[in-house]
Parts: C-alpha cells; sequence; structure tokens
C-alpha cells in the first residue's frame, strides 16, 4: 500500500518519503503529503522511530528536516497523527508520542476514537435498522458499486466526497474543502488497484441525479481478515431522512455478502461527532484506541 502511495501519482497529491540511516541501518523514517489544489498550507506527515533506537535523537532530526521541506514547498502548517490506549487521558496526556509532538510545539487539534465491529455482524439487527429508516428516504434511490464510480454520478460523488473534510467535526485542525473531480477520483481509483485496496460504496440518490449520501468500506489485499470503515455521510440539504445509516447498514449488509471471509471492521470518529457515534453504537461497534491528530503553525519562510 505504501508503495502505491509512494510511485502512483495524478491524484494531485505530491508524497515523499525520507529514511534516517545510522551506521548503515535504518532507524527512521518519514513521508508526507502535500496537496497540489487545496490545502495548500499544509504538509501531512507520519513519522517513525524504531523501538530500539528511541531516546537518541533521531525522531527529532527526522522532524527538523520535515520542517525545513515544509519551508522549501512554502507550507506553514504541519499536521500529524499519533495513536493511544483507549484507557488513556483523552488529550494523550503522558503518552510518549503526544508529549515529544508538545514539547516541539505541537497542539492537539481534535481527538478521535478507534472502534471496531466484530464481523460476521448481526444480519437481523442491521436489516431491521435500514428497515427503520426506509420510510425517512423513499423519494431517494439506493445504488451500491464495487470498485471505480458510476460516470453518470462522478461529479456529484466528488463534490460530497470532498466536503467530507469540512462538514465532519474538526476541531481546530485547520482544513479546507478537498478538490475531488473526475480525475482525481479515476488517478485514486488506480492508486487503490495498485495498492492491493477494494471498495465497497452504497449511495442513496436524490430525485435530480445528485448523490445525496454515502458510505464506503475498504477492504486491503495486506490485511487479512480486516475491513476499514472510510467516509459515511449526507449532504446538508439532505440530512433529516437517516440516509447514513441506511447507506451504512446497507453497505455493511452487502459486504458480508460478498465478502463472508472478512473477521473486523474497524472505523475512527471524533470523540464530539455523538450521531456517528450512536450509529455505531447501534450496530455494535466497541472502542479500542484513541487517535490523536496535532499541529503546528510554522513561521512563513522569509525570502
Amino acid at each position: 500500500e505504501f508503495r502505491a502511495e509512494m510511485t502512483v501519482g495524478g491524484n494531485g497529491v505530491l508524497a515523499l518519503a525520507w529514511s534516517g540511516v545510522v551506521d548503515g541501518q535504518v532507524v527512521a523514517v518519514a513521508s508526507a503529503e502535500m496537496p497540489q489544489r487545496d490545502n495548500r498550507s499544509v504538509l501531512w506527515f507520519d513519522l517513525h522511530v524504531h523501538p530500539e533506537h528511541r531516546g537518541r535523537g533521531h525522531a527529532t532530526a527526522m522532524l527538523a528536516h520535515l520542517e525545513q521541506v515544509a519551508h522549501e514547498h512554502g507550507r506553514t502548517l504541519l499536521q500529524t497523527e499519533t495513536a493511544f490506549p483507549y484507557a488513556a487521558p483523552a488529550d494523550g496526556a503522558g503518552q510518549p508520542a503526544v508529549e515529544f509532538l508538545r514539547r516541539r510545539g505541537f497542539e492537539l487539534g481534535i481527538g478521535d476514537v478507534q472502534r471496531v465491529l466484530d464481523l460476521p455482524a448481526d444480519d437481523e439487527l442491521l436489516r431491521r435498522l435500514a428497515a427503520e429508516a426506509e420510510p425517512h428516504h423513499r423519494d431517494y434511490a439506493i445504488r451500491q458499486f464495487c470498485g471505480p464510480v458510476p460516470s453518470d454520478i462522478v461529479h456529484s460523488f466528488g463534490e460530497l466526497i470532498g466536503s467530507l473534510m469540512t462538514e465532519a467535526p474538526t476541531g481546530a485542525m485547520e482544513v479546507e474543502r478537498e478538490v475531488f473531480d473526475e480525475d482525481r477520483i479515476r488517478a485514486d481509483e488506480t492508486k487503490f488497484v495498485a495498492s492491493g485496496r477494494t471498495k465497497y460504496t452504497t449511495v442513496a440518490i436524490a430525485r435530480d441525479g445528485s448523490v445525496a449520501a454515502y458510505s464506503e468500506l475498504v477492504v486491503p489485499a495486506h490485511d487479512p481478515g480486516r475491513v476499514y470503515q472510510w467516509g459515511t455521510l449526507a449532504h446538508p440539504d439532505h440530512r433529516g431522512h437517516r440516509l447514513g445509516l441506511a447507506t451504512k447498514t446497507r453497505n455493511l449488509l452487502w459486504l458480508q455478502q460478498q465478502r463472508p471471509d472478512l473477521k473486523r471492521l474497524v472505523t475512527y470518529n471524533a470523540e464530539v461527532n455523538r450521531h456517528m457515534i450512536g450509529v455505531n453504537e447501534q450496530m455494535g461497534f466497541r472502542p479500542t484506541e484513541r487517535l490523536g491528530e496535532f499541529q503546528k503553525r510554522l513561521a512563513a519562510a522569509t525570502a
């Protein structure tokens, strides 16, 4: 998956990666993504140090390199995330990775919670939840597809998924609406094939033919038995019809018919997103881990 992220381009995101080597051994790695069509002040990064080589300044050195890269590309906002146990404080206080970031000027933007659902989920429960939601959206058509987005809905689908970053709770994280035109969507689909990921999508179609809501499940080839919940969102003009619940439950019912070998569904939600958490709890998800999203504003480079 990482190789595909680094080598398959065309989706409007510049992806770079580095290794930190000491005496011929890789002790640290980092990767960065810089959107080229939106969020052009942001450098999002991931940084890891081998457990046997921590506490020797390697992460500090790599972070300094990332800040230099940000300056070179005119980026003034560093963003990253780190996971820690669910039993830890919601702000991650006392967790090594969190304290590392805070000592270097990063602030918590929003806290997320990872939840998992053991599969197969209760089909009867899912069908009941979908049936309870159905009377609220009889004017909408439910449609499902595996893989590429059908051409007749690709534009409105892109408009909706591009708004996820700003429609979902973001806390103090500085984010802009993303640009998902057909070119970017098709480039992402090519990357999906290269990475071994398969996407199952259920959408609700409004009377005018536009996508009113969607829910996505992604099955990786290199993480056997697992499936990941990606976006679920209803357009603001179409809320109040239980379309999020409808697309999410129907998508999982469909996936379980297609892939009975899967054992665990993983999802993340902002801790303040009580609506979606409520949907997940109805479906049987349980909390397992926390994830903190952090950011640091850099001074603009001077000529």
